[in-house]
């Protein structure tokens, strides 16, 4: 029985201009059959696949992940606009997507017409008219991601319930959309994943941080200890040294050594200024005869008999008087340069003793002690704040791991208590798996649970598992896929939330005996349930022959057919090989 509001009903799937014929998709069971042809009894590789990658564009698949993006230019004319009609609740949508501008989009809501420029802002908008009767507070998820494990790629070969996805993209398992059908909480779910990430985040830090420290965290630790000790004794040393004796004696002496040798210096600076002055003396004028005879007549005039010295007598006393000049001023040179001679003497021998003393130490004496014992020091102490930093770094690094997987571990117990409160949601899922499973395998022989996985080793912490009969086998697996997204649909539970169509692309095996049991049990269903759901499959004509030969359905293949592709008669009309990935 069916109790939810919420729907997706696929319409019509075309282009313009037309690139493939339009298909039409009805309620209840829709099949894409690919058929022999006059020229080849191949069925493969007629369009089916490309035909539900089309469907799956239109409802806006990034095309970096479509094969849409993969056709030849010269294949379809990338002008044209593809068109998905569908009804979303009771809402008319049509979806428009361009082959030349992948990224625009327009999106007709009962015939008004809005443009985005990116798919996110697309999606985003679909999913607002999809979730727009639920209430705020209530889990949802994105449109895009609802959609995974309703279209399933036919590349994910059906080997797991939840991985819908090309297998060789290497998909991370998402569980959201199925915890949002079960009614399970979401946002716990993607709070643990987050913490996961930083967990691993964590791990790859430490590892990182053991490779630098090279040797155990332990006995780089022990390391430490060591490094301390040496530091410290190091340090002592070298205050043991500017303690010693002999420095404070060779110090002192470098101090008065260097005072006395000051104090020369500066009165050896004063006598070299002295002489200085006195040669720059100017020397006496030289006074000629005529001029003493001019000046000593004018004088004789001028004094009358008071000057009664003569000529001879006035030279005389200018010589006397030049002569005791010279002396006087030549003796004070002869001095100072007497002294300063002395004082270079007394310098020097300072200077000789001030070399001495420092040759003394730096030849093996204190100092060098001293500055070799500081080296070692700056050196060892270098060594140990490095290696302090990185035991440090470890050390949060490995609590904050702690702290992370304490809080994961208590999250996963939340959410293994909400699974325990949801038991009832669980067992009929179970019932409605358990039922189907007896119609298409014959009995009951399954089983399914939600565990909770708390081990640090695990990339997982919640598993779905669901076994059947003989499982294990490619054929059986596919079965396991299609009994449980068959069941999402018409439980009661899972339902209300589920958008009430499926599509699954090639995937029955044609030596799959229970395939006409399938196509009978969703032939009786469309019939039987009052509410609307649409089932979408691809088929190839050699897979149901025989069963149309026994009478083995209960209905006409022919009346569910909405597409039909031969080999002279494909979905693009040319045979084409996929071009590289664009990048």
């Amino acid at each position: 029985m069916f109790m939810s509001q919420q729907r997706i009903k696929l319409k019509k799937l075309y282009s313009e201009p037309k690139i493939f014929e339009p298909v039409l998709f009805e309620s209840g069971l829709n099949i894409i059959m690919g058929e022999k042809s006059t020229d080849s009894n191949k069925t493969n590789g007629v369009g089916k696949s490309i035909c539900i990658e089309f469907l799956n564009f239109c409802l806006l698949k990034k095309i970096s992940e479509s094969r849409v993006d993969l056709i030849p230019g010269d294949i379809i004319d990338k002008s044209s606009k593809v068109m998905l009609d569908i009804l979303i609740n009771q809402d008319n949508i049509t979806i428009v997507r361009s082959l030349s501008h992948l990224e625009e989009i327009s999106i007709f809501k009962n015939g008004e017409e809005i443009v985005f420029d990116s798919i996110d802002n697309a999606t985003k908008y679909l999913g607002n008219v999809y979730f727009q009767s639920y209430s705020a507070n209530e889990s949802r998820v994105s449109f895009r991601n609802m959609l995974s494990p309703i279209i399933r790629d036919e590349r994910s070969e059906f080997k797991d319930i939840i991985q819908c996805f090309d297998t060789k993209k290497r998909i991370p398992a998402d569980y959201t959309p199925h915890l949002f059908f079960l009614n399970l909480n979401i946002e716990l779910y993607l709070e643990i994943k987050n913490l996961l990430k930083e967990l691993e985040n964590k791990k790859s830090y430490l590892n990182e941080t053991k490779k630098i420290l090279i040797v155990k965290p332990s006995e780089a630790k022990a390391q430490l200890n060591e490094l301390q000790s040496e530091v410290t004794k190091i340090n002592a040393s070298i205050e043991s040294l500017k303690n010693k004796e002999s420095f404070d004696t060779i110090q002192n002496d470098l101090v008065k050594i260097e005072f006395e040798a000051s104090k020369l210096r500066k009165e050896q600076q004063a006598i070299k200024y002295q002489i200085r002055q006195i040669e720059s003396l100017p020397q006496p004028e030289n006074i000629s005869k005529n001029d003493i005879a001019t000046l000593f007549n004018q004088f004789k005039l001028g004094l009358g008999d008071m000057i009664e010295k003569s000529l001879v007598e006035l030279e005389t006393f200018k010589d006397k008087v030049n002569s005791f000049r010279n002396s006087l001023v030549n003796k004070r040179l002869e001095d100072l340069k007497q002294k300063l001679s002395s004082l270079n003497e007394k310098v020097k021998v300072f200077d000789d003793r001030y070399t001495e003393k420092i040759s003394l130490l730096d030849n093996g004496g204190v100092l060098k002690d001293l500055k070799s014992s500081i080296n070692i020091f700056n050196s060892k102490n270098n060594e140990f704040s490095n290696l302090r930093s990185l035991i440090d770094r470890y050390d949060n690094a490995e609590k904050d791991k702690k702290t992370l997987s304490k809080v994961k571990s208590e999250k996963i117990a939340e959410l293994d208590e909400d699974i325990c409160n949801k038991k009832d949601i669980i067992d009929s899922f179970e019932n409605t798996i358990l039922d189907i499973h007896e119609i298409i395998m014959g009995n009951r022989k399954s089983h399914f649970e939600i565990k909770t996985i708390d081990k640090a080793s695990s990339k997982e912490f919640i598993y779905f598992d669901l076994r059947i009969d003989d499982d294990g086998a490619h054929s059986i697996e596919r079965m396991k896929v299609f009994i449980y997204d068959i069941s999402l649909i018409v439980n009661s539970y899972t339902g209300v939330h589920h958008p009430k169509f499926l599509v699954h692309d090639n995937i029955f095996n044609s030596d799959n005996d229970s395939l006409y049991k399938s196509l009978n049990f969703l032939y009786e269903i469309a019939n039987n349930h009052t509410e609307e759901f649409q089932y979408i499959v691809t088929l190839n004509t050699d897979q149901v022959e025989l069963l149309e030969s026994k009478n083995l359905l209960k209905f006409n293949i022919n009346d569910y057919k909405r597409a039909s592709y031969t080999k002279s008669s494909r979905f693009l009309k040319k045979q084409y090989s996929e071009v590289q990935k664009r990048k």
